[in-house]
């Protein structure tokens, strides 16, 4: 078994996998395989790839029946990869001779998971040298950190990576723990990078720079907007909410406060980039596929808003007992918060024809089912709360109440 598979998706590269591969082959240690995915390219990336296969059998070419992206390219790399420790790299950008090496035995010694490292941006034309001058990331050698601290560590010091290329990782973690990316997206590493840091139970990050990336023409960095950026940005976020819902993560939540806010941190980044995208390019939104600007200002909003969930623990007191409204995150925060007021929740109020039988371990029920004199706490979003109102004054149950969060 080799020490490290690198992974390298390519799509019409043809100018640069030659200078990708070389920056691996000549590496100060030789214990890797490299697992290469052609998506379909349209010049002689393939060609190459397969010369180089043919020249070295540590090279592996697979190819997609269709273009499918770079997140499906790496997660084909990834079932194919039989390394110790996975390394993900563009097609376009290179690495440092040691960095195998020193990565690999830096991850051995300490055990660890993930190890994150230093960037540096290079251009190969004049126009993009202003792009390349743009702040990359800077760290501190720092000791073993878990998951958690490691979020909170970049956050307080800013040094957030959203480049997959900046980590290597043990394949086992990833395995075990699922760990993939999201296909036909943009922006697929903002989301990754964040699970793949917060499931970790061992991290370290390196004051060195290994990776070397490439600012060119027709890159995601460099091509312009589309409503495809919205889409990734969104998805992206959307995976945090995914990975909060998770009982370990909420206990860790509610234990470690630095590590909530970090993460709430980051979820403001990540809006303040969408918030901008936004106000930069209205005109191309209001075209998108069918797709409708108030909607998707709405659905952002209705996630920021969850970040910042917080329930009114004086009112909270008021109630031995309650129904909730809906199958949503909303109520899933209320049971929470309920409960550490020790408010028994008789059961949850759904509008769905199709119902759940259950949503948290509570009953989920109809209107038409619920006590009168139970208390209702209308645990949706605003968009919502109009509708459920209607309902359940049509069926007498007017004794509902709205609690601040």
């Amino acid at each position: 078994m080799p020490k490290v598979s690198v992974l390298i998706p390519a799509y019409n590269v043809e100018k640069y996998i030659e200078e990708c591969l070389d920056s691996v082959l000549n590496q100060t240690m030789q214990d890797f395989e490299i697992v290469c995915v052609d998506d379909c390219s349209t010049d002689e990336t393939l060609r190459i790839l397969r010369e180089y296969g043919e020249r070295d059998d540590r090279i592996h070419v697979y190819i997609h029946d269709k273009n499918e992206g770079q997140s499906a390219g790496r997660n084909l790399a990834l079932s194919k990869a039989v390394g110790e420790y996975v390394y993900m790299l563009d097609a376009d950008d290179k690495l440092v001779p040691e960095a195998l090496e020193e990565l690999c035995n830096a991850a051995s010694e300490d055990n660890l998971d993930l190890i994150g490292f230093e960037t540096r941006n290079f251009a190969d034309e004049e126009m993009f040298e202003n792009n390349a001058r743009i702040k990359t990331i800077t760290y501190r050698d720092t000791e073993v950190l878990n998951g958690r601290e490691a979020l909170t560590y970049c956050m307080d010091t800013e040094t957030f990576s959203l480049s997959v290329p900046t980590f290597m990782m043990r394949r086992e973690y990833l395995n075990e723990n699922s760990i993939r990316f999201v296909e036909g997206i943009l922006h697929e590493d903002v989301g990754y990078i964040l699970e793949l840091i917060v499931r970790a139970r061992r991290v370290r990050f390196l004051h060195k720079v290994y990776f070397l990336r490439r600012i060119r023409a027709n890159s995601t960095m460099t091509v312009g907007f589309t409503d495809r950026n919205i889409e990734g940005y969104i998805r992206s976020f959307c995976r945090a909410f995914d990975l909060e819902n998770e009982p370990e993560i909420q206990d860790a939540l509610i234990m470690e406060p630095e590590f909530e806010m970090a993460l709430r941190k980051w979820q403001r980044d990540i809006f303040g980039r969408l918030n901008q995208l936004y106000e930069q390019n209205s005109d191309v939104i209001s075209k998108m596929k069918g797709g409708n600007v108030t909607e998707e200002i709405r659905r952002i909003f209705e996630i920021v808003k969850l970040s910042h969930f917080r329930i009114d623990e004086t009112k909270a007191k008021q109630f031995t007992e309650c129904y909730l409204c809906g199958t949503g995150q909303y109520t899933r925060r209320a049971i929470q918060a309920l409960g550490d007021q020790g408010v028994i929740i008789r059961g949850i109020i759904s509008l769905e024809n199709d119902k759940q039988k259950a949503f948290g371990g509570f009953p989920v029920i109809s209107a038409e089912e619920a006590d009168s004199e139970i208390p209702v706490i209308l645990s949706v979003s605003k968009y919502s709360k109009d509708e459920y109102k209607q309902i359940l004054k049509n069926n007498n149950l007017i004794n509902t109440h709205e609690l601040s969060w």
